[in-house]
């Protein structure tokens, strides 16, 4: 919550304002600015006006790094300086004389170099950004330029020359901002009107007017946002063991990251029974996804693509006639927290390895995941495969099979399978934490033949609307539905053909009631 002072305040409280250095605007703790008595709530509520659309930049931890931001005890306050240029940065890093500052930066100087600028200033007390509007054009993405690297399949003795993205940068613009240790709060403004709310109170008293440096009173904020955890999982695991120890009442230094794996097979698994081995067929994709702004990730490309055309495919298999008597059994997987070093299917290989869970690796017959696929130059899809395992005569043949598979169901829909050269390593892909374990053949599709053609990755920009996944115009509800159902028909027959059926997986649509109601159906040829 912020709060911004309303101008008839200023006249009947003007000797105590001027006392606290004439705040105005406060940040997300509704808080006294100065002690004592005299500070009411009535008073507080006349001198503060809330923000209440806001969104924080978090500490997070690993086990030898924290990243992120985080605040004083208390909040950190500084006057408000509005950055809409470059230029504008000159007042708040040198020659602004009320420093510390409150930068209110305008979304598209959001950037790794103006950030690193930021950062190096200890006259900069805090951050708030306007969100861009129109997005920017030429891409944000605030992640890494290479995924996850360092915890996927290649490694020292397995693809070497693949290691750290030496082949294929995958995330080119990525800023790395989101992996970046900044020791002052950063808050997303979400709702325009607030921005110019703070905008016309730096107006009002902080603009410099006929060539002299603003007095006071100063428009000034406070943001809020501090956490206790500090340097490294293993230091904060540590210091929540003593507060549980030894404290009467133990306060939570840090929460871990946690969340739930969703899976589903399509015939029942008894786990008293020893499944065969190569009996299950994986079809998967990622659940989550991740921005610099706390629980502000929409994940419209990087996520929600895959994700939904998997559900789509899943509910389809499960309707088919006869699906219950396929040689080999269908596992539909959604894994969750594979941003932060492919948590979820770490977490399912671990306990597949320490017999925790009905399948075994060994149980795996092949493997098929869906990663960013809403984003295809002419409809083409790309076939991802390992060039590692299928040095591997076996696993090659099987590979190419999945290939050959994947291209001839692609028959009845408008989608192109195409197929890429055996020197490109797999893009990232949970798929890579299974190849850690053991050498199954596996596929990973997706949009982009190499870079990421989503330029919002991992960003508040990865919307439906900035990825551009417009309708064409004068489509029906129902023909909106067909429009987007090619790749889910493609992952339903390469998954049913997988699973061993030798029928031919062909797409029906079924008309009712004279077109008031129609159906799309599934049938066997």
């Amino acid at each position: 919550m912020a709060a911004v002072e309303e101008a008839e305040a200023a006249t009947s409280c003007g000797r105590m304002m001027r006392e606290a250095e004439g705040w105005l605007l406060r940040g997300l703790l509704l808080c006294a600015l100065a002690a004592g008595a005299g500070w009411c709530n009535s008073v507080e509520r006349k001198i503060y006006i809330p923000l209440n659309r806001t969104a924080s930049c978090v500490r997070l931890l690993n086990a030898t790094h924290q990243v992120g931001c985080q605040s004083s005890l208390n909040g950190d306050t500084g006057v408000i300086h509005v950055v809409e240029k470059k230029s504008d940065l000159n007042w708040v890093l040198k020659d602004g004389p009320h420093a510390p500052y409150m930068v209110l930066l305008d979304g598209y100087l959001f950037t790794g170099d103006v950030m690193q600028q930021l950062k190096g200033s200890s006259r900069i007390s805090g951050l708030a950004v306007a969100i861009s509007k129109p997005s920017l054009h030429t891409g944000f993405s605030p992640g890494l330029r290479c995924p996850n690297d360092g915890f996927g399949v290649y490694n020292s003795s397995y693809g070497p020359e693949y290691t750290h993205c030496n082949m294929t940068v995958w995330n080119p613009i990525g800023s790395g901002l989101s992996y970046m240790d900044f020791g002052f709060p950063i808050f997303l403004l979400q709702d325009e009107n607030e921005t110019e709310v703070i905008k016309k109170c730096y107006q009002t008293y902080n603009l410099p007017a006929n060539g002299s440096d603003p007095q006071y009173p100063l428009c000034a904020m406070q943001l809020s946002s501090h956490m206790h955890a500090v340097t490294s999982t293993v230091t904060c695991m540590r210091r929540s063991a003593i507060q549980s120890t030894f404290s009467l009442n133990p306060e939570v230094v840090c929460d871990p990251l946690k969340d739930y794996n969703v899976w589903s097979t399509v015939k029942p698994i008894n786990e008293s029974e020893k499944m065969d081995p190569d009996s299950v067929v994986i079809a998967s994709s990622r659940m989550d996804s991740h921005s610099f702004f706390w629980n502000v990730a929409p994940g419209a490309e990087s996520a929600v693509a895959s994700f939904v055309t998997l559900l789509a495919a899943a509910e389809a298999i499960h309707k088919i006639p006869g699906v219950q008597t396929l040689p080999k059994n269908i596992m539909f997987v959604f894994f969750q927290g594979e941003t932060f070093d492919y948590i979820g299917s770490s977490r399912m290989v671990y306990d597949m390895q320490n017999g925790h869970f009905p399948v075994k690796l060994e149980n795996i017959h092949s493997f098929l995941e869906l990663s960013q696929v809403a984003l295809m130059d002419n409809f083409d899809l790309w076939m991802h495969t390992d060039p590692v395992s299928q040095k591997n005569h076996s696993t090659e043949e099987s590979v190419q099979n999945m290939v050959q598979t994947l291209k001839n169901s692609s028959g009845d829909t408008n989608i192109t399978m195409q197929v890429i050269g055996a020197s490109q390593p797999l893009p990232p892909s949970s798929f890579q934490r299974f190849l850690r374990a053991r050498q199954i053949p596996g596929v990973v599709l997706a949009d982009h033949r190499s870079t990421f053609r989503n330029h919002y990755y991992q960003s508040i920009y990865d919307t439906s609307e900035n990825i551009q996944m417009n309708y064409p115009e004068g489509l029906s509800p129902e023909e909106m539905l067909n429009y987007v159902t090619g790749t889910a028909k493609v992952q339903c027959a390469v998954t049913w053909r997988g699973a061993g059926s030798g029928s031919h997986l062909s797409f029906q649509r079924l008309e009712k009631g004279e077109g008031r109601e129609s159906h799309r159906n599934f049938v066997l040829s």
